[in-house]
């Protein structure tokens, strides 16, 4: 095989495993590629860390705006929800760190690119869904899976015997992942079986505990243009800088903490917990200001395909014709979705207290008779005026 390999690198336990069996049991150069896409982890230690494992040399790329751009949006305006409530926070990066690794691989030389997603995990399933769909020529390393290491425990007894250093224990029991878009906390098979754990509580990272909430609810305004997030509370910041303030803002009133029980691809199921602030905000915004601007037909069939969406995110199908192809008409029911939504954040919940759009329906409803005028599809193609229901109340 090639002697040099292009390891997606975490910092955490289980890539610093596969780090050590690609140099010490394969004897091959490994570069490292670490990305950003928003966790709380400065990268360059993490760095220095693989650089006294063994790595060959370290690569970092910045994909934060990419991230943004070209994968939350779309989701966004496909309103795409996986099964009770998952906002693909996880899932939705997979496609980008697979990009990135064909990009830096041939940059590189390489010949072949590993990751430390296991062989039963949706990860796994993913990541060699994008790139085989990407590059169908470039082969795939997947440690874990040829040492058969099926769970965190197995990880622990490995790097153990092999004297790699383990930072923290608890992060590696319960498989914590974070970005911009949101945490996934994902408990292993012995803990999940038994519920909650106590000991759970301080592995949280983005929300506060709901009892220690502010008493008083916090009133933002959210608008978008086109679907997309433009400015809060009349401020224009980046888009990136938008994410990051919902995040705080949403994470002190313990907005967007999710425990569900979800189907995996395998038709396996796990408990997951995820705390997505920035992202749950979002959605009921763009949710709301949809419900004034969208025709009930397009509203409704959207709403059938929006799931479609979300289940190819989750299982790893980005590159798909029929993603592409959604994509496409998810982007034309956003032409009209330009307004304001204003929100109240209080103890976990949300609630929109005023919606205004230049191309409000509300208008053209009859209150006497509760019926659509005529000229409801007319409108959609058409300018609009501004509601004076649009703001209750």
């Amino acid at each position: 095989m090639s002697d040099k390999v292009l390891l997606s690198y975490s910092g955490g336990l289980d890539t610093a495993i596969c780090l050590h069996w690609l140099r010490s049991v394969k004897g091959v150069k490994v570069i490292t590629l670490l990305v950003n896409i928003g966790q709380y982890e400065y990268l360059p230690p993490l760095g220095e860390v693989a650089l006294k494992l063994g790595a060959e040399s370290v690569r970092i790329s910045d994909l934060r705006d990419s991230f943004i751009k070209n994968y939350i949006w779309p989701a966004l305006k496909a309103n795409a929800r996986y099964e009770s409530g998952y906002l693909l926070c996880a899932a939705l990066n997979r496609p980008l760190i697979a990009s990135e690794l064909i990009s830096v691989a041939q940059e590189e030389g390489c010949d072949y690119v590993a990751h430390g997603s296991r062989g039963v995990g949706n990860d796994h399933i993913r990541l060699n869904n994008c790139i085989h769909s990407l590059t169908p020529e470039l082969s795939i390393l997947t440690p874990l899976a040829e040492l058969n290491l099926q769970n965190v425990r197995d990880d622990i007894k490995y790097a153990r015997q092999h004297h790699i250093p383990i930072s923290n224990i608890q992060q590696t029991l319960y498989n914590v992942e974070y970005n911009l878009w949101g945490v996934n906390i994902q408990l292993g098979r012995e803990l999940s079986d038994t519920g909650w754990p106590g000991s759970l509580k301080g592995t949280y990272l983005m929300t506060t505990p709901l009892l220690e909430t502010p008493d008083k609810p916090a009133e933002i305004e959210i608008s978008f243009k086109q679907g997309v997030p433009v400015s809060l509370d009349g401020a224009r910041m980046s888009e990136l800088e938008l994410i990051e303030t919902l995040n705080k803002i949403g994470g002190r009133h313990a907005i967007g903490r999710v425990e569900l029980v979800e189907n995996k691809i395998s038709n396996q199921k796990s408990y997951e917990i995820y705390e997505a602030p920035a992202a749950t905000i979002l959605y009921a915004a763009h949710t709301a200001l949809e419900e004034i601007v969208m025709p009930k037909d397009l509203s409704h069939f959207k709403n059938t395909l929006s799931g479609k969406y979300a289940e190819l995110v989750y299982n790893g199908e980005w590159f798909s014709p029929i993603r592409e192809s959604l994509d496409k008409f998810f982007e034309h029911t956003q032409e009209k979705i330009t307004g304001s939504v204003g929100l109240k954040l209080f103890k976990g919940n949300i609630h929109i207290f005023k919606r205004t759009s230049p191309f409000s329906l509300l208008s053209l409803v009859s209150a006497s008779a509760g019926q659509s005028d005529p000229i409801l599809s007319r409108h959609w193609r058409d300018e609009g005026g501004t509601s004076p229901l649009a703001n209750p109340k």
